[in-house]
């Protein structure tokens, strides 16, 4: 991007504001701060929130957290480092940057509804036939969180993804252990006679903010885990019997392990926004149909470096172990 002239700002049209985003953007005047820049993202944090935005391309539309530029933006041609300040007034996004500034109208943006996962009953062709395209991914990328450990047994290839892979079991063993307890009480909510959050609450910790990078591979796992559980339980999130209310609140007592740009991307699962290709991949598994079963997969495994993958993973490994019990009890 050039600029003719510093004094005139720079504009761009958001194509979308995607339904977390949206949501986080509700109020007609907000103050927001650069967290991070990178070709394809610039990370905002909303001062006085726990909240984070994503400034992004068209592939942006799969981050419930997003909002989508009309043509592809290399945001550090804009010269705005972490740390600067933006302000949202009546629809408009100024940031200022040291080449000038840049404005993203946000007036005109579509604005989608969050979507919502499907229930699923049960595992069938369309699941196995996943389970088998992420582990010829994984095995082919060296990944070091492996759904085949997980499901089939094993040693993972690095040191890292034994202790990923550990963590996971742990969680999967706790939560066959609550689930089992609770149906046995049939007790309400959770945290009655027979039923011990603890294991829960170990396993959790265990693995929020394990793993490198800005979203680490326990954090992504964990959403994909989260969504299995809301796949498994269609009753609503804040009264449902089930596991997702003692997953939620240990998740929400551990945000303080992890980095603030996945804490907020952890509590977009807490608020129910999910990845596009992820309820995509849902609602095919739901309906039974292994070819849009299988491209959902593929374009999840596109997000990111490994996220996509260990998204898949979480989210595959969890059906797994809840239908597992389901079929049990």
């Amino acid at each position: 991007m050039t600029y003719s002239d510093p004094s005139v700002p720079v504009r761009y049209q958001a194509l979308s504001v995607e339904a977390a985003a949206s949501k986080s953007l509700s109020t007609s005047h907000s103050v927001l701060r650069v967290h991070s820049v990178f070709p394809s993202t610039m990370n905002l944090e909303i001062e006085g929130t726990d909240e984070v935005i994503a400034l992004r391309g068209r592939s942006g539309r799969a981050y419930p957290h997003a909002v989508v530029l009309e043509p592809p933006v290399d945001f550090r041609d804009w010269r705005i480092p972490p740390g600067g300040r933006a302000r949202l007034t009546d629809g408009l996004l100024h940031l200022e940057g040291t080449a000038g500034c840049v404005i993203v109208d946000l007036s005109l943006a579509q604005r989608p509804p969050a979507r919502s996962l499907p229930l699923i009953s049960k595992t069938g062709g369309a699941f196995r036939a996943c389970v088998d395209r992420l582990i010829e991914s994984q095995a082919a990328k060296g990944s070091d969180l492996s759904v085949g450990v997980l499901l089939h047994g094993g040693r993972a290839t690095t040191a890292l993804g034994n202790e990923l892979c550990g963590a996971a079991l742990d969680l999967g063993a706790a939560s066959r252990a609550f689930l089992r307890s609770q149906r046995s009480t049939s007790a309400c909510p959770p945290g009655t006679s027979g039923q011990d959050p603890e294991p829960l609450q170990r396993a959790v910790a265990a693995l929020v903010g394990l793993g490198a990078g800005l979203t680490p591979s326990g954090d992504d796992f964990f959403c994909g885990y989260l969504a299995a559980t809301r796949a498994c339980d269609s009753g609503p999130i804040e009264v449902g019997c089930g596991l997702s209310v003692p997953l939620n609140e240990a998740v929400e007592a551990n945000l303080g392990r992890t980095g603030s740009l996945s804490a907020a991307l952890l509590r977009c699962a807490l608020r129910n926004f999910w990845p596009g290709p992820l309820v995509d991949l849902a609602e095919a598994l739901a309906g039974k149909q292994e070819g849009a079963a299988l491209r959902a997969l593929d374009d999840l495994l596109l997000l990111g470096h490994s996220s996509g993958s260990d998204l898949a993973t979480g989210f595959l490994f969890g059906l797994e172990v809840l239908l597992g019990v389901a079929a049990l009890c």
